[in-house]
């Protein structure tokens, strides 16, 4: 599962870090950002403007998602869309 975020600067994405079990990687574009211990936690980040992405965490756009429900959930996996 994952979850993305098309913002004005960019194209955040929320997903399970492979490499790091148990974490959520929050990229921009492609490019890692940081990691979480939850997607809800890298989805405040986005929220709060704490991402460490200086052309997102500057801006002061009245917009941004609050939280995870208001980013568009993708799934990466087929088997996936067999469990809806």
């Amino acid at each position: 599962m994952a979850y993305i975020y098309r913002s004005k600067v960019g194209t955040f994405s929320i997903r399970a870090d492979e490499l790091s079990p148990g974490t959520f990687e929050l990229c921009v574009g492609g490019i890692w950002l940081n990691n979480y211990e939850t997607a809800d936690s890298a989805a405040g980040a986005v929220y709060k403007r704490e991402t460490g992405w200086y052309e997102w965490d500057c801006r002061e756009d009245p917009k941004s998602p609050c939280n995870l429900n208001e980013w568009e959930m993708l799934c990466m996996d087929p088997a996936e869309r067999d469990m809806d």
